[in-house]
């Protein structure tokens, strides 16, 4: 039952995330209920990631 409701939590906060961070949506949602909170770590870092491949490494850039 607690994993039951915190996956449900987790769907709602990777929904959030993925919206405000322009990511795909269906995936991290997917993944949120199926992990829970390790999807949001994994989030994180491909966030990070995406955003240094996009920019790249020696580029200065204003996130706020």
């Amino acid at each position: 039952m607690f994993f039951v409701c915190v996956s449900c939590v987790f769907i709602f906060v990777m929904y959030l995330e993925s919206v405000s961070k322009g990511m795909p949506v269906k995936r991290w949602v997917f993944l949120g209920g199926a992990l829970g909170p390790v999807a949001w770590c994994l989030f994180n870092i491909h966030y990070r990631r995406a955003l240094i491949r996009h920019i790249g490494l020696q580029a200065c850039s204003w996130r706020p």
